[in-house]
Protein backbone atom coordinates (compact mmCIF):
# COMPACT_ATOMS: atom_id res chain seq x y z
CA UNK A 1 0.00 0.00 0.00
CA UNK A 2 1.04 3.22 -1.08
CA UNK A 3 2.77 5.48 2.13
CA UNK A 4 0.81 8.38 1.82
CA UNK A 5 -2.09 6.13 2.50
CA UNK A 6 -1.16 4.87 5.27
CA UNK A 7 0.13 7.67 7.14
CA UNK A 8 -3.32 9.29 6.83
CA UNK A 9 -4.96 5.89 7.77
CA UNK A 10 -2.84 5.87 10.64
CA UNK A 11 -2.89 9.66 12.04
CA UNK A 12 -6.35 10.76 10.92
CA UNK A 13 -4.47 13.42 8.96
CA UNK A 14 -4.14 15.13 5.83
CA UNK A 15 -1.49 17.57 4.69
CA UNK A 16 -2.15 20.22 2.70
CA UNK A 17 0.17 22.13 0.03
CA UNK A 18 1.94 24.59 2.33
CA UNK A 19 3.30 21.89 4.68
CA UNK A 20 0.41 22.10 7.42
CA UNK A 21 -1.50 19.03 8.59
CA UNK A 22 -4.99 19.10 9.57
CA UNK A 23 -7.56 16.53 10.74
CA UNK A 24 -8.68 14.76 7.52
CA UNK A 25 -13.08 14.35 7.48
CA UNK A 26 -15.29 13.60 4.78
CA UNK A 27 -13.15 10.69 3.37
CA UNK A 28 -13.95 7.24 2.31
CA UNK A 29 -12.13 4.65 5.04
CA UNK A 30 -10.45 1.32 5.09
CA UNK A 31 -13.60 -0.82 4.61
CA UNK A 32 -14.44 1.43 1.41
CA UNK A 33 -10.63 1.21 -0.03
CA UNK A 34 -11.28 -2.82 0.56
CA UNK A 35 -14.09 -2.50 -1.85
CA UNK A 36 -12.40 -0.03 -4.21
CA UNK A 37 -9.39 -2.21 -4.30
CA UNK A 38 -11.39 -5.31 -5.58
CA UNK A 39 -13.22 -3.29 -8.05
CA UNK A 40 -10.27 -2.08 -9.88
CA UNK A 41 -8.93 -5.92 -9.37
CA UNK A 42 -11.97 -7.20 -11.43
CA UNK A 43 -11.79 -4.59 -13.54
CA UNK A 44 -8.60 -4.18 -14.46
CA UNK A 45 -9.22 -0.58 -16.17
CA UNK A 46 -6.59 0.60 -18.83
CA UNK A 47 -8.72 4.33 -18.08
CA UNK A 48 -10.56 5.38 -15.25
CA UNK A 49 -12.92 8.01 -14.17
CA UNK A 50 -13.67 9.48 -10.90
CA UNK A 51 -16.18 12.22 -9.75
CA UNK A 52 -15.34 14.33 -7.03
CA UNK A 53 -11.90 14.88 -5.59
CA UNK A 54 -11.95 16.11 -2.05
CA UNK A 55 -8.47 15.84 -0.03
CA UNK A 56 -7.99 12.49 -2.44
CA UNK A 57 -8.53 9.39 -0.19
CA UNK A 58 -10.59 7.67 -2.71
CA UNK A 59 -8.44 8.99 -5.51
CA UNK A 60 -5.48 7.23 -3.77
CA UNK A 61 -7.04 3.53 -3.11
CA UNK A 62 -8.42 3.64 -7.16
CA UNK A 63 -4.56 4.96 -8.39
CA UNK A 64 -2.87 2.54 -6.17
CA UNK A 65 -4.92 -0.08 -6.98
CA UNK A 66 -4.81 0.61 -10.80
CA UNK A 67 -0.81 0.47 -10.29
CA UNK A 68 -0.77 -3.25 -9.45
CA UNK A 69 -3.51 -3.74 -11.93
CA UNK A 70 -1.00 -2.40 -14.45
CA UNK A 71 -3.69 0.27 -15.36
CA UNK A 72 -2.53 3.80 -17.36
CA UNK A 73 -5.04 6.86 -16.36
CA UNK A 74 -7.44 8.68 -14.20
CA UNK A 75 -9.42 11.02 -15.09
CA UNK A 76 -10.60 13.18 -12.34
CA UNK A 77 -12.75 16.00 -11.79
CA UNK A 78 -14.06 18.73 -9.11
CA UNK A 79 -14.61 22.10 -9.18
CA UNK A 80 -14.19 22.96 -6.00
CA UNK A 81 -11.29 21.40 -5.32
CA UNK A 82 -9.36 24.85 -4.36
CA UNK A 83 -11.99 26.03 -2.45
CA UNK A 84 -11.89 27.10 1.80
CA UNK A 85 -12.60 23.53 2.58
CA UNK A 86 -9.95 21.26 0.70
CA UNK A 87 -7.64 24.11 0.09
CA UNK A 88 -5.92 21.98 -2.99
CA UNK A 89 -5.44 19.08 -0.65
CA UNK A 90 -6.63 16.27 -3.25
CA UNK A 91 -3.82 17.42 -5.75
CA UNK A 92 -1.30 18.08 -3.03
CA UNK A 93 -1.75 14.41 -2.01
CA UNK A 94 -1.94 12.66 -5.27
CA UNK A 95 1.36 14.29 -6.21
CA UNK A 96 3.29 13.96 -2.84
CA UNK A 97 1.74 9.71 -3.65
CA UNK A 98 4.07 9.88 -6.47
CA UNK A 99 0.91 9.49 -8.65
CA UNK A 100 0.52 12.31 -10.59
CA UNK A 101 1.83 11.27 -14.17
CA UNK A 102 -1.37 9.06 -13.92
CA UNK A 103 -3.97 11.59 -12.75
CA UNK A 104 -5.89 14.30 -15.52
CA UNK A 105 -7.43 16.99 -13.16
CA UNK A 106 -10.32 18.72 -14.14
CA UNK A 107 -11.26 21.47 -12.25
CA UNK A 108 -14.88 21.57 -13.52
CA UNK A 109 -18.45 20.27 -12.75
CA UNK A 110 -19.02 16.73 -13.97
CA UNK A 111 -21.95 17.88 -15.70
CA UNK A 112 -19.13 20.12 -18.27
CA UNK A 113 -16.61 17.69 -17.80
CA UNK A 114 -18.54 14.13 -18.54
CA UNK A 115 -20.19 15.19 -21.85
CA UNK A 116 -16.93 16.52 -23.27
CA UNK A 117 -15.62 12.79 -22.93
CA UNK A 118 -18.44 11.01 -23.89
CA UNK A 119 -17.87 13.35 -27.53
CA UNK A 120 -14.30 12.90 -27.74
CA UNK A 121 -14.93 8.99 -27.63
CA UNK A 122 -13.27 7.96 -24.36
CA UNK A 123 -13.91 4.73 -23.35
CA UNK A 124 -13.08 3.62 -19.61
CA UNK A 125 -13.26 0.37 -17.63
CA UNK A 126 -13.84 1.60 -14.19
CA UNK A 127 -15.75 4.50 -12.35
CA UNK A 128 -16.66 6.25 -9.29
CA UNK A 129 -19.30 8.36 -8.59
CA UNK A 130 -18.85 10.59 -5.00
CA UNK A 131 -19.80 14.10 -6.44
CA UNK A 132 -22.74 17.00 -5.86
CA UNK A 133 -25.38 14.89 -3.99
CA UNK A 134 -28.56 15.36 -6.00
CA UNK A 135 -30.40 12.86 -7.74
CA UNK A 136 -30.53 14.32 -10.67
CA UNK A 137 -27.13 15.29 -10.62
CA UNK A 138 -26.19 11.95 -9.54
CA UNK A 139 -28.32 10.63 -12.51
CA UNK A 140 -26.31 12.62 -14.63
CA UNK A 141 -23.23 11.31 -13.70
CA UNK A 142 -24.09 8.02 -14.06
CA UNK A 143 -25.77 8.40 -17.93
CA UNK A 144 -22.38 9.61 -18.95
CA UNK A 145 -20.16 7.54 -17.60
CA UNK A 146 -22.32 4.25 -18.53
CA UNK A 147 -22.17 5.54 -22.09
CA UNK A 148 -18.15 5.40 -21.31
CA UNK A 149 -17.94 2.12 -19.62
CA UNK A 150 -17.28 -0.90 -21.31
CA UNK A 151 -19.30 -4.10 -20.87
CA UNK A 152 -17.63 -5.78 -18.16
CA UNK A 153 -16.48 -2.60 -16.17
CA UNK A 154 -17.42 -1.40 -12.90
CA UNK A 155 -18.75 1.71 -11.19
CA UNK A 156 -18.91 2.24 -7.18
CA UNK A 157 -20.94 4.63 -5.98
CA UNK A 158 -20.09 6.04 -2.69
CA UNK A 159 -22.65 7.43 0.18
CA UNK A 160 -25.53 5.02 -1.08
CA UNK A 161 -27.03 5.86 2.26
CA UNK A 162 -28.15 9.16 1.24
CA UNK A 163 -31.79 8.23 0.32
CA UNK A 164 -30.85 10.37 -3.70
CA UNK A 165 -28.09 7.95 -3.70
CA UNK A 166 -30.04 4.84 -3.15
CA UNK A 167 -33.14 5.87 -4.94
CA UNK A 168 -30.69 6.09 -8.51
CA UNK A 169 -28.84 2.44 -7.25
CA UNK A 170 -32.72 1.01 -7.36
CA UNK A 171 -32.75 2.39 -10.79
CA UNK A 172 -29.57 1.15 -12.08
CA UNK A 173 -29.95 -2.52 -10.64
CA UNK A 174 -33.84 -2.71 -11.91
CA UNK A 175 -33.48 -0.72 -15.37
CA UNK A 176 -29.92 -1.57 -16.70
CA UNK A 177 -28.12 -4.75 -17.02
CA UNK A 178 -25.75 -3.93 -13.62
CA UNK A 179 -25.33 -6.47 -10.90
CA UNK A 180 -23.60 -5.87 -7.69
CA UNK A 181 -20.05 -7.49 -6.84
CA UNK A 182 -19.43 -5.53 -3.42
CA UNK A 183 -20.48 -3.54 -0.84
CA UNK A 184 -19.46 -1.99 2.18
CA UNK A 185 -22.32 -2.14 4.49
CA UNK A 186 -24.04 0.01 6.73
CA UNK A 187 -23.76 0.03 10.80
CA UNK A 188 -25.97 -2.45 11.81
CA UNK A 189 -28.69 -0.02 13.05
CA UNK A 190 -28.60 1.12 9.54
CA UNK A 191 -29.21 -1.47 8.52
CA UNK A 192 -31.91 -3.01 10.98
CA UNK A 193 -33.72 0.64 10.19
CA UNK A 194 -34.13 -0.26 6.49
CA UNK A 195 -35.18 -3.85 7.12
CA UNK A 196 -38.10 -2.32 9.57
CA UNK A 197 -39.37 -0.07 7.01
CA UNK A 198 -39.18 -2.76 4.30
CA UNK A 199 -41.06 -5.13 6.32
CA UNK A 200 -43.78 -2.33 6.71
CA UNK A 201 -43.63 -1.28 3.40
CA UNK A 202 -44.38 -4.86 2.19
CA UNK A 203 -47.19 -5.28 4.28
CA UNK A 204 -48.89 -2.27 3.10
CA UNK A 205 -48.26 -3.60 -0.36
CA UNK A 206 -51.12 -5.50 -1.41
CA UNK A 207 -52.90 -2.46 -0.36
CA UNK A 208 -51.32 0.49 -2.08
CA UNK A 209 -49.88 -1.37 -5.68
CA UNK A 210 -50.30 0.48 -8.62
CA UNK A 211 -48.14 0.61 -11.93
CA UNK A 212 -45.22 2.63 -10.08
CA UNK A 213 -45.01 -0.06 -7.44
CA UNK A 214 -42.09 -2.32 -7.61
CA UNK A 215 -42.68 -5.99 -8.48
CA UNK A 216 -40.67 -8.79 -5.85
CA UNK A 217 -37.93 -9.00 -8.39
CA UNK A 218 -37.36 -5.17 -8.10
CA UNK A 219 -37.72 -5.52 -4.71
CA UNK A 220 -35.23 -8.41 -4.22
CA UNK A 221 -32.80 -6.39 -5.90
CA UNK A 222 -33.54 -3.31 -4.19
CA UNK A 223 -32.75 -5.09 -0.77
CA UNK A 224 -29.39 -5.45 -1.49
CA UNK A 225 -28.64 -1.71 -2.22
CA UNK A 226 -30.26 -1.18 0.84
CA UNK A 227 -27.78 -2.33 3.37
CA UNK A 228 -24.80 -0.56 1.71
CA UNK A 229 -22.84 2.35 2.42
CA UNK A 230 -20.53 2.13 -0.94
CA UNK A 231 -21.71 -0.11 -3.72
CA UNK A 232 -19.54 -1.73 -6.78
CA UNK A 233 -21.89 -2.69 -9.66
CA UNK A 234 -20.75 -4.32 -12.59
CA UNK A 235 -22.30 -3.76 -16.25
CA UNK A 236 -22.79 -6.79 -17.71
CA UNK A 237 -24.07 -5.35 -21.15
CA UNK A 238 -24.26 -2.07 -23.17
CA UNK A 239 -27.78 -0.75 -23.04
CA UNK A 240 -30.62 -2.60 -25.32
CA UNK A 241 -33.55 -1.05 -24.01
CA UNK A 242 -36.70 -0.34 -25.94
CA UNK A 243 -37.06 3.30 -26.49
CA UNK A 244 -40.15 3.15 -23.77
CA UNK A 245 -38.35 0.85 -21.16
CA UNK A 246 -39.72 1.25 -17.80
CA UNK A 247 -39.49 -1.13 -14.78
CA UNK A 248 -41.01 0.51 -11.68
CA UNK A 249 -38.36 0.87 -8.78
Amino acid sequence: MNAVIEDIERSGETELPDGSRIRIHSQIGPGSGRVIRNAVQIAKPRLACEVGLAFGMSTLYILDAMEAAGGERLIGMDPAQHDPTWRGGGLHNVHRAGFAGRFEFHEESSHVVLPRLVVAGTRIQFAFIDGWHTFDHTLVDFFYIDQMLDAGGVVVLDDVGYPSIRRLCHFIVTNRDYETIDAELLPVQGVWQRAAKSLLQRALHPLVRDNFTPDAKARELEARVNQAQLIALRKRSDDRRSFDHFVAF
